[in-house]
């Protein structure tokens, strides 16, 4: 599956060191939210919730983990820290849909702990 080969592709990159960390880093975070996004809609229309689920969950959380490690570049963090809502979003809709609130409420407060507790900024 192509969206799977994507993620994988930009979530080493992140990893890396960019030579050019102010240009591409916009692009890079976004890329990996689009493929994690794509994923989970190729899910969805497959009627299957559990995976869908999965793939939000996962890029949420990757990009939570990439925004609290002080080991990856800073503009690649402050990036992760701006377009974190990208994937809450996706979450809180698929939440609605399915009757778990609870569980999208908890997805908040972490991040929101979270992204006050290691701002880079």
């Amino acid at each position: 599956m192509y969206e799977h080969q994507a993620m994988l592709y930009y979530q080493q990159q992140m990893k890396c060191v960019c030579q050019r960390p102010g240009l591409h880093a916009p692009a890079l975070v976004a890329n990996y939210i689009e493929a994690g996004l794509s994923a989970a809609r190729y899910y969805e229309k497959s009627q299957s919730i559990l995976l869908q689920e999965l793939y939000l969950r996962r890029t949420f959380h990757e990009i939570l983990n990439k925004m609290c490690d002080s080991l990856i570049h800073c503009a690649i963090r402050k990036q992760c820290s701006e377009q974190l809502y990208k994937p809450l979003l996706a979450l809180k809709r698929f939440y609605k849909t399915h009757n778990g609130n609870e569980k999208y409420l908890i997805l908040e407060r972490e991040a929101r702990i979270l992204s006050h507790e290691f701002n880079p900024f």
